[in-house]
Order: structure tokens, then sequence, then C-alpha cells
């Protein structure tokens, strides 16, 4: 059992957690080959003194996830404190993880699932903002509501600025929307344990209409990561969207949670993510943008692109093309956009 830390920790404690992680990176690390070198280096540097000052253990998760970025360049490969005690991993019954998935759902239903705002914007455009990634199996009905909600737009802008990820299942129903019926492969994920690969495809049913031929504009930022970036490199490989604003993070590698301590969680990268069309992924590298901007104008540069492309769309009726144009032009004279 790890001593109590009360959030401060002794130089036994530091150790215990990363004889701890070095265990779990030996056991589960997506690339093993990487561990050994690491792993003599840190307990080189701890011997020498250098952690010795990081008694906060927030502190001293920060200082390790730093050293671990030096060693693995792996943006998933994170040490995080949390001031709430959970069960350590193989120490939690049924009933203690039944409490924390409740808790979590709780959690998650008062955000809206991630689904911060979703409305129409002048020049009938469809704006979502969503903030996290949660599973379909929870948030499914308010993923339906929102695409229904800007199915008859004339262009939809997705916003991730503000989105750090969550729940891959999630970006695979939202993808679905935005493509005919047909499945369509997306990703492949393989695993470190028993050599396993699982596929992600497209779904041929999804709840209300889908969107299928709106100009999609997808808005990124230095902050958006991991199953946002997912969402967000799929759609540009696929040729389906633009993606406007900043390079993002570059979190490709599916992770487990790991509990070393009450207070310490360790997130270790087991597997590696292969894009169907490009043959690769976004690890390291981020998303990169179609038009890089900063990402406090990449609203208002998507929402004139989307009005200029919807304005030349000669599918429209002259009354309807009539009605947009006015709303744009009202729009534009006024210069009123959204708040960045």
């Amino acid at each position: 059992m790890m001593p109590h830390e009360n959030f401060t920790l002794t130089t036994e404690a530091q150790s215990l957690i990363l004889e701890r992680l070095y265990h779990l990176l030996a056991e589960h690390y997506v690339v093993p080959e990487l561990v050994p070198a690491a792993e003599q280096t840190l307990r080189q540097q701890f011997g020498t003194g250098e952690f010795a000052s990081y008694t906060a253990t927030d502190a001293f998760c920060e200082f390790v996830t730093t050293h671990l970025y030096e060693y693995f360049h792996d943006r998933h490969l994170v040490l995080q404190f949390h001031a709430e005690a959970r069960p350590i991993s193989n120490e939690e019954n049924l009933t203690q993880a039944a409490e924390r998935q409740a808790q979590m759902v709780e959690r998650e239903t008062l955000r809206n699932f991630g689904f911060q705002k979703v409305e129409r914007l002048e020049g009938n455009i469809g704006y979502l903002d969503l903030r996290f990634f949660s599973s379909p199996a929870i948030a499914g009905d308010t993923a339906a509501a929102a695409m229904t909600l800007l199915a008859h737009t004339n262009a939809i802008i997705i916003d991730l600025r503000h989105n750090d990820g969550g729940e891959n299942y999630m970006a695979h129903l939202l993808t679905s929307y935005l493509v005919e019926a047909e499945p369509i492969l997306l990703n492949s994920f393989s695993f470190r344990s028993h050599q396993r690969t699982q596929q992600c495809w497209t779904l041929p049913y999804v709840p209300g209409k889908r969107s299928t031929h709106q100009p999609v504009y997808i808005l990124t930022s230095a902050a958006t990561a991991s199953a946002a970036e997912e969402f967000a490199y799929t759609l540009q490989q696929l040729r389906r969207a633009a993606v406007i604003g900043e390079k993002t993070i570059g979190a490709a590698n599916p992770v487990e949670i790991y509990q070393i301590t009450k207070h310490v969680k360790a997130l270790i990268p087991i597997g590696k993510s292969l894009n169907a069309v490009s043959g690769t992924n976004w690890e390291g590298t981020g998303v990169i943008p179609d038009k890089e901007v900063p990402a406090a104008q990449a609203l208002h540069i998507a929402h004139m692109e989307a009005l200029q492309k919807v304005l030349a769309d000669t599918q429209l009726s002259p009354a309807a093309s009539a009605f947009l144009k006015k709303e744009a032009q009202k729009l534009i004279q006024s210069q009123t956009f959204l708040n960045e």
C-alpha cells in the first residue's frame, strides 16, 4: 500500500510512485523498447536529487510528465494529480466502480455532455460549440438533437477550439452524420496487448437526418487534443471538412488510465492509430489546418468563408438565394459576428 501523501510527498512516496510507473510502462506502453532507457535516466535523476524539491503532489506529477515527454515525445503519456480520492485500480470493487461511473455521468450531464452551444448563424450557417466528446451510450440523444438542429442549415461550423478530447466513439458517431450511409473505414487502432487491432467505421444508421452535402468547417486551437483531433483529422483526410485555426496538440495514441495512488493516476498509451486515408496519424505533429490563423479569428473567418460558399451555391432557388443574400449582406455591413 502506498503511504498516505496528504498532497505532500516524502522521498519514499515519490520513489514508490515512480516504481509503479516504471512497472506500468514496461507492461503496457505501446513502444516498449523506449522504456528501459527512459527508466534508467529517471532513476539517475531521482538518485541525484532532481525531484527532491517537488514535494507537492501536483508539482511532482507535472515535473515527471515534462520529463516523460522529453523521452517519449508522447502527449498522451501523463502522470496526473487529482484532489478527489479514488480507489487504486487493483483494489476497486464493483460497487466502487459503479459509484465512480455514476459520478462521471452526473458531471458530464451537468455539462450537457460537451454540447455547449448549437445555433443557426446569419446566412443559415449552423454552429456547434463542442467542448468534449462524451460516450454515445449516455450522450447519443443529445448528439442526435444537435445534429438534427444543424441538418437544415446550408453550411456547418464545428468549434473544437476548447475541446481536449474524450470518447472517440462520439467522434465516429458525429462523423457518420456528415457522410453517406454506406460505412466508411475511418481508423484502425493496433494495441500492444495480444497484438489486437480494432477498426473504426461510420455507422449505416443514425437517428435523424444526415448532413452530407453542406460545406463543413472545423475550428481548432493549440489546445485541441485527442479525440477532437481525431475528428478533425478524419474529416480533413476524407476531404469532408476544412480545418481553420491553429495546429493542434498532437496526441493520437489511445490510452488506458491506471490509478497509482488515491490521488495520482497515469495515462499510458497502449496502442497506435492509423488513418484509413493517410496511412498515418497526427501523433507529435498535430492536425495541420487547411487555413492556419490565430484561434481567436477562426470563427470569423470560417463564418465569412461559409457565407461566400452558400451565396455561390447555384442549386438554391431564386427566393432562397435572395433571402440568404439579404441576410448575409446585413451581417457583413454590420460586422456583428459571434464573440470569440
